[in-house]
């Protein structure tokens, strides 16, 4: 069912450009203010307060899940699928990278620039750091919309990815709140930490195996571990593409991605043959 309800939500996703515009949290920003407010004086512990704004939307979510699939498993599906395509974050990402590459292609370096500046948010972007920039900023866009998701829908069903999304909700909200903003970026930390990890397992798998070892071996033990691996590991598994074409690189590591995701949907639904869910 997992394996399902993930391929029809790509494909949903990608078909219809209007459904970014269902995806609305306001009802969970003015939960967490409730809440927040409510613990304020109460509850000091920043990790406390955090767990007790993602409760309330966690337990009505389970309590849903488990009346819907008493009365029917057909409605079960179709309240997973739900879940999982309102958790999905859009993916107009692709379509980004996509115009990068045909910038570059046609030597319109500066549009590809100002594209890359988009996806980054960074002020200067020049021919030397445009392709790490591009990829870095690429890297950590799909694996909130798309694969931190996919991983904990996988595991958990869909309270799995709806606690994924709205921890991203929490860090964006409270970003000015210094204390709970970095109890947040914590947990999100914790969160991404496995489906970064089988990404690589994925992209040393698809790509240069031997590069992407090296890679790892190289920057384990180093301060790159935590934030940087991956995208180490990524560019390890590039290896043998020429960086100085640019174009070429950006496909390559596009190509990449796909090859990693039917590796990821392979696995899903190896596991469902076996049991899970």
């Amino acid at each position: 069912m997992a394996l399902i309800s993930i391929i029809l939500g790509l494909l949903l996703d990608r078909r219809w450009k209007g459904l970014a515009q269902l995806r609305q949290f306001a009802w969970f920003s003015q939960i967490s203010a409730f809440v927040l407010g409510k613990t304020d004086k109460h509850i000091h512990n920043p990790t406390a307060r955090y767990l007790a704004v993602l409760a309330i939307p966690v337990l009505g979510t389970l309590f849903l899940q488990d009346m819907i699939a008493e009365w029917s498993a057909p409605l079960a599906f179709l309240f997973a699928f739900i879940v999982f395509l309102y958790c999905l974050g859009t993916l107009e990402i692709e379509q980004q990278l996509e115009d990068i590459i045909e910038s570059l292609k046609n030597n319109d370096s500066d549009a590809a620039k100002t594209l890359a500046q988009d996806i980054s948010n960074e002020q200067s972007i020049d021919n030397d750091n445009l392709i790490d920039t591009t990829i870095q900023s690429s890297m950590n866009i799909i694996i909130e919309r798309l694969f931190g998701v996919i991983f904990w829908f996988a595991v958990l069903g869909p309270v799995g990815a709806l606690i994924y999304r709205l921890s991203q909700q929490l860090l964006l909200n409270y970003s000015n709140d210094p204390v709970f903003a970095k109890t947040a970026e914590r947990m999100l930390c914790l969160l991404n930490w496995l489906p970064e990890r089988f990404l690589a397992m994925g992209f040393a798998i698809t790509g240069h195996f031997e590069g992407a070892l090296a890679s790892f071996h190289e920057n384990k033990d180093t301060d790159r571990t935590q934030q940087y691996l991956l995208i180490d590991i990524c560019h390890g598994s590039l290896e043998g593409n020429d960086r100085e074409d640019k174009a070429a690189y950006l496909t390559a590591f596009r190509g990449l991605l796909l090859r990693s995701l039917i590796v990821w949907l392979t696995c899903i639904a190896l596991l469902t043959l076996l049991g899970w869910h």
